[in-house]
């Protein structure tokens, strides 16, 4: 059984250790000059929406961690303004402000905080990316199908019709031999 709990678990999570190599390979899979056929567009819608799909889930991952981080960043602001500096022998609010701005961990749960922050955006900018790419592959195929339908071909499926054809065809001479009776 897959539990939504275990997919979002933050005890051993580090944004540096986010595996992205699926993105990478989405984002390997679409053409680099944006030069592309009817099947590379086709190929490319899905492609794309997988990309998308994919960032997505990352984000809302990373949503949670920011909001555990910025809680982390809060409790270290607090325990430095609180009780490090009253150990440091600061006694005026604003030392104490200076004091805890100043220290160690909450500059780590800062940088842990905006790493988090950046990473979010990174994948929504690659998501959206996607998207864009994904509107690229649309309109093509839009354009070539109705290109297609202008000029007569319709694409529509295979034909499923496997009779003889219209009764005129066969009702007509082939040969062109009218005065010839068969």
């Amino acid at each position: 059984m897959n539990i939504f709990k275990e997919n979002i678990d933050l005890d051993t999570f580090k944004v540096s250790d986010l595996d992205i190599s699926d993105i990478r390979d989405v984002e390997r899979s679409l053409p680099n000059t944006g030069v592309f056929d009817l099947n590379i567009a086709e190929l490319g819608l899905i492609s794309t929406l997988r990309g998308e799909n994919l960032c997505q889930e990352k984000i809302v991952f990373i949503d949670r961690y920011i909001g555990f981080l910025d809680g982390e960043k809060s409790k270290a602001w607090a325990d430095a303004a609180l009780s490090k500096s009253k150990a440091a022998g600061y006694k005026t609010a604003k030392d104490k402000e200076w004091f805890a701005a100043a220290d160690t961990d909450y500059i780590i749960a800062a940088n842990k905080l905006t790493m988090a922050k950046a990473t979010k955006r990174w994948l929504e900018k690659k998501a959206g990316s996607f998207e864009k790419w994904h509107y690229a592959f649309k309109s093509f195929l839009r354009r070539d199908y109705s290109l297609e339908n202008i000029s007569g071909i319709k694409y529509n499926g295979y034909n499923n019709n496997v009779g003889g054809g219209s009764q005129e065809l066969h009702d007509a001479n082939i040969c062109g031999d009218d005065d010839i009776q068969w």
